[in-house]
Order: structure tokens, then sequence, then C-alpha cells
């Protein structure tokens, strides 16, 4: 009876079912018949080897699985491009040690969450800044729980991590907001939990200057275990570039037009992928190298070691990229998403059941109102989780052809 409710694990021992559903996350990723993506199998066409990406949101599409604000990232990761995807391959082990030896921001600064001033400060200054104990570990185990939820969905119509998602499209690496049909997460109670916290929502007001911001939306990635690649630096432009006939004024002499908070629901570590910001880029007029002209500084330029129930705020404009994930862990960093009080764009679209709003706090509701559905207003793709675009869309097309006419106008209009 106790091998039929339970589960024998690697040791033999009979684990409950919610160590078993662990046990398997825990052996997730390095599948070693999913190539590396370095050059192979990606678009070649120069207009897509530009790290800058004026374009934002109409950058063409590439035909690789991605957001659009990252289409422009199709080159992949020739660093990797001879290696397999193996725990145990010769070329993991060396650069496992040297990340261990070498992977981090030196002297990194962690702030309390009541040291506000210093924590505007220091975002303003380096375009990011952490904040520990921004989640309860209550908060976190949720959110985390949470985030294996969505993954467990995602990996079940891609169960060798091979279609990837994200920045740039790379295997075992997803977007949770891209494999939502819906684009986001803000259907998911956790999720909705964390965008008016008493740890966060002081410090945002400090950096806007205002209390009048906007939530955009939620989504966050997470890169399995055996992500051996590199994401190329980036800004997540959710814009196209300020069309100044002069050239005097770009984005990037603006303030920060888009926030984002990334939540750090397991510990980051030198090997398990943590994010890699480069600092005081969110105002570089400089063009962003490509992987293959970035120098290694930049690489090890990540936040880690950083502690669970963190949270990175980032100026999306910063400079950040997604680094090989060479543990056995799952790394996840779920994310909400704010606009500037004064900053508008076509990504705000809505992505909230207006039951989940009306459970918000009064701040939250204000915050979100924009992206929050009135009563009775379906909120197309929420629940499906894809990473094929196709399918994604494939749902949303029977979603609308279901509903009324007049609801379906109503609904294509506003989305």
């Amino acid at each position: 009876m106790l091998a039929d409710a339970g589960y024998f694990g690697d040791d033999g021992a009979v684990e409950s079912t919610d160590m078993k559903h662990e046990s398997e996350r825990r052996r997730v990723g390095w599948v070693s018949e999913v190539p590396p993506n370095g050059f192979r199998n990606r678009p070649s066409a120069d207009i897509y080897a530009n790290n800058d990406n004026p374009l934002g949101l109409a950058t063409p599409d590439t035909g690789i699985e991605t957001t659009p604000e990252h289409r422009n990232l199709a080159m992949g990761d020739p660093g990797c491009a001879t290696w397999v995807r193996s725990y145990d391959d010769p070329n993991v082990v060396a650069y496992r040690d040297h990340l261990a030896k070498h992977n981090g921001i030196g002297g990194l600064e962690i702030v309390a969450p009541h040291d506000i001033e210093r924590a505007a400060r220091l975002f303003h200054r380096d375009g990011f800044v952490v904040v520990r104990d921004a989640l309860t570990p209550a908060q976190t185990a949720r959110l985390k729980a949470a985030t294996d939820r969505q993954l467990d969905a995602i990996l079940a119509s891609d169960p060798q991590a091979a279609v990837g998602g994200g920045a740039g499209g790379l295997p075992h690496r997803y977007s949770f907001g891209s494999s939502s049909a819906s684009r986001h997460t803000l259907h998911i109670e956790e999720w909705c939990e964390v965008i008016d916290l008493p740890t966060t929502t002081p410090i945002l007001t400090a950096i806007f200057g205002s209390a009048d911001y906007l939530v955009l939306g939620g989504g966050g990635d997470v890169a399995l275990p055996g992500a051996i690649e590199y994401q190329g630096l980036h800004s997540d432009n959710l814009w196209s570039e300020l069309p100044d006939p002069s050239g005097q004024v770009s984005m990037r002499d603006l303030p920060v037009p888009v926030l984002t908070i990334n939540f750090a629901v397991c510990d980051l570590t030198t090997e398990n992928g943590p994010i890699r910001q480069i600092p005081g880029t969110q105002r570089s007029r400089q063009p962003i190298p490509t992987l293959a002209d970035e120098p290694e500084w930049m690489k090890l330029s990540t936040i880690c070691p950083a502690p669970a129930g963190c949270a990175i705020f980032r100026d999306n404009r910063c400079w950040h990229g997604g680094t090989p994930n060479l543990s056995r862990d799952v790394r996840a960093i779920p994310n909400i998403e704010y606009f500037a009080p004064w900053f508008r764009s076509s990504a705000l679209i809505k992505s909230m059941p207006y039951e989940r709003w009306a459970t918000l706090s009064p701040h939250a509701k204000r915050i979100t109102r924009y992206i929050a559905a009135v009563p009775g207003e379906p909120i197309l793709g929420a629940g499906f989780v894809d990473p094929r675009r196709d399918e994604r869309e494939r749902f949303v097309e029977q979603q609308l052809a279901a509903l009324d006419p007049e609801v379906r106008a109503s609904v294509i209009a506003r989305r």
C-alpha cells in the first residue's frame, strides 16, 4: 500500500506524491539529444545580428520561438556549438569549475527593503538593484510552486525542452509570459500576489518619483538544468526608438520608462544560470556587443550569490542576458513589469481577469486598471500554455470563433 501511495526515489526510499514531483523536476533538462544552439538551425540574415534592436516590438519575425522584442537575438551562442548537452561533458565540467571560481559581480550590494533611498540611488546608478527579503519564505514557496506548475505544463508539450523560448528562443530555457497564450501570467493568483508588496511598492514609488506607475504584465523566465547557452546581451525594448530626425534624443536620454522586478524563488548561484547585468548601461549609446564580441567579464557580471526571496529591480534598457544553468536544479525568476507614469506602448493589453482584479489591494487595482478585464470579458488564452506560437495562436483563434460576434469584436478591439 505504501508503494502504491508514494514513489521510490533514486535512493530507494518511498517518497510522497509531492516528493515524487520534486524528484521528477530535479531530473528535467540535460537532454543530450537536443543539440547545442550555436549557429546550427538559426537564421543568419545580418538584420538579426544587431543586439541593439531599435525596432523593439516591430522587429521582423525570425521564425524562432521568442518574444517579439527579442527576435533580433537569432544567432544563438557560438561558444558552445561543439558541446554535448550533458552534465558530465568535459566542456561543461570545465566551464562549471570556471564559473565557481569567477562568476558574480564583485562587491554586489544587496539592500534591505527598508533602505528605500539607497535602493533608488543604486538603481539609478547601475540600472538595477537587488533587494533581499522582498518575499517571505511562505510567499517564496507559493510563487515557486506556481512556477513549477507552469513549467510542468510547458514540458507536457515539450518534454525534451527542445523548443525553447524567451530572449532568443534557446533550448532548455522558457519565458513564462510568451509560453502563455494570453502573453502574461496575471490570470494566476500567485503572480498577482506580488504586484503590490510592502517591500517593493515604496521602492517603486521612489524610483518613479510617483505612485502613479502602471502594471504592464507578468511572466519571467526559467532556465532548466542543461541550458548551456548564453543569451546575447540585450535591452528589453518594449517600444520602437524615438523618431527624432535630429538624432539628438533617444529612449536612453529619458528617465526609466519600463521597470521589471524579477523574484528569485531559489538561491541564485554561480552555476544555476543567474541573470547577468552590465552596470550603468541603461543610458549607454554604445552598440551592445554580440556574444562573439562580448568580453569575458560581461559574461561573468551576474547577480550571484543572491538568496531566494530577493527581488531584482531592473531598468529594461540596461544590458542584461541569461547565463548557462550547469547545475541539476531548475532556476526560475518570475516577474512583474511596470510602466513609468508617463510611458505607454502597444505592449499594454488586457491580461488580468476581472475576478482576479477584484481581489487586489486598492493600490494594485489602480495600477492594473488598464490590463484588467471588465466583468464577463474573457482573457484570450488565459490558462493555455505551450512554447509553440502556432499552438497558442490556434487556441486563441478557437476561443474567438466560439464567442458571440459582438463580444468577439469588442475583445479584439481591446486586445
